[in-house]
């Protein structure tokens, strides 16, 4: 993908991870809210965010794939994931209500 096709997914709002109005907490401020929730449409993965170093692209929250659980994760790795087969980048779910992370962690 060359750079041109990188910036127009970051223009299309379920491209754009993680934004300003999220207002994410730093991380280790013990926040665990998920205001942000990602998904592979292509796979059951989830990330739910529930704190973020913008310095470090560290984020912290609940991972859904093949089991759940809760630690830190590399924004970066999932910026530039692209799904097997289609291709996909990881999406942003625009109609995401925050939620606790206890919630997500014991749904599964």
């Amino acid at each position: 993908m060359n750079d041109l096709e990188v910036s127009t997914f970051q223009k299309r709002p379920c491209y754009r991870y993680i934004r300003t109005a999220d207002k994410l907490p730093a991380l280790g401020s013990g926040a665990r809210v998920a205001r942000v929730k990602l998904f592979d449409p292509c796979s059951g993965w989830t990330w739910y965010l529930a704190e973020y170093d913008p310095e470090t692209r560290q984020a912290y929250g609940v991972v859904v794939g093949k089991e759940t659980e809760q630690g830190y994760f590399d924004m970066g790795e999932l910026v530039s994931h692209r799904s097997n087969g289609f291709g996909l980048p990881i999406e942003r779910d625009l109609h995401w209500t925050p939620c606790p992370l206890s919630e997500i962690a014991g749904a599964s």
